[in-house]
C-alpha cells in the first residue's frame, strides 16, 4: 500500500518520459507496483486485497488431525490424501502451508526404531535360501509393524532382534531402519518378494498370510489412509499376545467391533464401550458410509461434523441424549479397570455417534459437497429393470380372436387371468388383477 503522495511522486516521473524501471528503481519499489498504480488497477491509501490460500483452514485441519493419527505419516503420503479431497494447489504451495502453521509430523517413534535396530551387522551371514524354519512362530496382527512382528519372533524363540535378522536379507534391516515401514522405496520394490519367502520360510507360515497382514510388504493399498494405534487387546489375548501390539488401521476405524473397543490414539489406554453400544453402532454406520464416498471425504466430513456438536445441551430434558451423558457412562464404567478420566479418549468416544450422524446426513445431501475442490461427475442411474413375462399359455383362441378390437383382446386376457388366479388350485387366498396384453405379454400386478 503507497500513500497519496508518493503516488503523486509516480504519476510526476512518469509525466516527465521516465519508464516504469527507472521510477521503480528510484522510489525503491518493484516495477509491477508502479504499473498497478499508474494503470489505475489499485488506490492509494488502500491495502489490496491478497487472493485466498489454496491451503484452506479446513485442509490444515485436515492435516493437524492426520499426524495426530499417524505420527509417521510422510508429507508426500498427505499430499496425495489432499488431492483426492480437491486440493489443486502444487507441491510447494503444500509445503508453504505445513511450514506456516508449523504442522510436522510428531516423529516419536523415530527414536524407538533406531534403539531396537541394529545399526550395523559386519560379520553376519546371509542364509535366506537354506535357513530352516523356528520352532516356535507367532501370528502376525493386521497391521502390524515390521519390527514389532520380528521382535515378538525373536522373544518366542529366546533370541534377540540381531539374532533374526542375521539369518533374513538385508532387505529387513533397510525396512526396520525406516520411520515409516509401510514406504515402498523404489530400490526395495524389486526385493520384497524374496524377502517375504525368506521370512515366510523361517516362521513356517504362508506368505500370503504374512502380506496380508504386515503393511511393510505393500500387499495393502498405500494410498488408503491409516492411524497409528494398537491392536484391541483382546483380540491380541485370542493369540496368547500379552504386551501391546502397534499397528496401523484404516483411518476410519476406531472401534473394535467384535469386542467393543474403543481403539484410542497412539499412548493413550482403550476403552470398553460395553455400556454405550450406539458407539459400536456408529461404526457399523461408518464402514457403510464407505460405500458412498472414500475414506478421506468420510475424514473430511466428519471432521466437520465433530466441530458442529454443541458442547453442552441446549435445555435439562437434552441431557440424556447428549454426549455428555455419554462420556460420563464412560468414565465410571472404565474407572473400575483403572483408566484415567483425563484422557482425550473418553471425548472423542462420547462424540462420534453424534458426529457420525451429522456427517451421514451430510454425505447423504450431497457425497461431494465435503470436499473443497471442483464437484465431480456423478454416476448414471442403472436402468430399470425390464418388467416381468410370463409364458403365453393360451390356446388357439388368440388367432380366431383378430377380428376383435384391441380394447376387447385387453378386456378378455384380463378376465382369463382372474379367473386362472382365483382358482384354488394355484393356492391363492386373494384375487390379484393382472394387467396383460397377448401381443407383448407383459405382466403388471394391480
Amino acid at each position: 500500500m503507497l500513500s497519496p503522495e508518493r503516488v503523486r511522486q509516480i504519476f510526476t516521473l512518469s509525466a516527465a518520459g521516465m519508464p516504469t524501471r527507472a521510477i521503480a528503481r528510484q522510489l525503491g519499489h518493484s516495477p509491477q507496483t508502479v504499473r498497478d498504480y499508474l494503470h489505475q488497477r489499485r488506490t492509494p491509501g488502500v491495502r489490496a486485497v491478497s487472493r485466498p490460500g489454496l491451503f484452506t483452514d479446513l485442509f490444515a485441519d485436515y492435516c493437524r488431525q492426520r499426524f495426530t493419527e499417524d505420527p509417521d505419516l510422510r508429507p508426500a503420503s498427505l499430499f496425495r490424501e489432499l488431492t483426492g479431497l480437491g486440493f489443486g494447489a502444487s507441491r510447494s504451495t503444500f509445503y508453504r502451508g505445513l511450514t506456516r502453521r508449523l504442522l510436522s509430523p510428531s516423529g516419536c517413534g523415530q527414536s524407538q526404531t533406531r534403539q531396537q535396530t541394529p545399526q550395523g551387522l559386519p560379520g553376519a551371514s546371509r542364509l535366506p535360501f537354506c535357513m530352516p524354519a523356528l520352532p516356535r512362530s507367532v501370528t502376525p496382527i493386521t497391521g502390524e509393524m515390521l519390527i514389532s512382528f520380528l521382535t515378538r519372533l525373536a522373544h518366542a524363540n529366546h533370541l534377540t532382534l540381531t539374532e533374526v535378522l542375521a539369518v533374513l536379507p538385508s532387505w529387513f534391516s533397510t525396512k526396520v531402519g525406516n520411520r515409516d515401514d509401510r514406504a515402498q522405496h523404489h530400490m526395495l520394490i524389486p526385493a520384497a518378494a524374496e524377502a517375504l519367502h525368506a521370512l515366510a520360510r523361517l516362521t513356517g507360515t504362508t506368505p500370503a498370510s504374512l502380506a496380508r497382514a504386515l503393511p511393510a510388504f505393500g500387499a495393502a493399498d498405500a494410498h488408503s489412509p491409516v492411524r497409528a494405534t494398537t491392536a484391541c487387546h483382546r483380540c491380541a489375548a485370542r493369540h496368547g499376545i500379552c504386551q501391546p501390539v502397534p499397528v496401523h488401521l484404516p483411518a476410519h476405524r476406531k472401534v473394535c467391533t467384535r469386542h467393543g473397543i474403543w481403539l484410542s490414539d497412539a499412548g493413550q489406554p482403550h476403552l470398553d464401550l460395553a455400556a454405550c453400544p450406539e458407539i459400536i453402532a456408529a461404526q457399523h454406520q461408518a464402514s457403510r458410509l464407505l460405500r458412498r464416498c472414500t475414506p478421506q471425504e468420510l475424514m473430511l466430513a466428519y471432521q466437520a461434523a465433530a466441530r458442529a456438536i454443541p458442547p453442552w445441551p441446549s435445555s435439562p430434558a437434552a441431557i440424556p441424549l447428549h454426549w455428555r451423558h455419554r462420556l460420563l457412562t464412560l468414565q465410571t464404567a472404565n474407572h473400575r479397570y483403572g483408566t484415567p478420566t483425563g484422557h482425550d479418549a473418553y471425548t472423542h468416544a462420547a462424540v462420534y455417534p453424534d458426529a457420525i450422524a451429522v456427517a451421514a446426513r451430510m454425505i447423504k445431501q450431497d457425497p461431494l459437497a465435503n470436499s473443497p475442490g471442483p464437484p465431480r461427475p456423478r454416476q448414471p442411474l442403472p436402468e430399470p429393470s425390464p418388467p416381468l413375462k410370463i409364458p403365453h399359455r393360451w390356446s388357439g383362441a388368440d388367432a380366431k380372436e383378430d377380428h376383435l378390437s384391441p380394447d376387447t383382446k385387453v378386456a378378455k386376457s384380463r378376465i382369463r387371468l382372474r379367473v386362472i388366479l382365483r382358482s384354488p388350485d394355484l393356492g391363492c387366498g386373494r384375487s390379484m388383477l393382472v394387467h396383460a396384453a397377448p401381443a407383448d405379454r407383459h405382466v403388471r400386478v394391480a
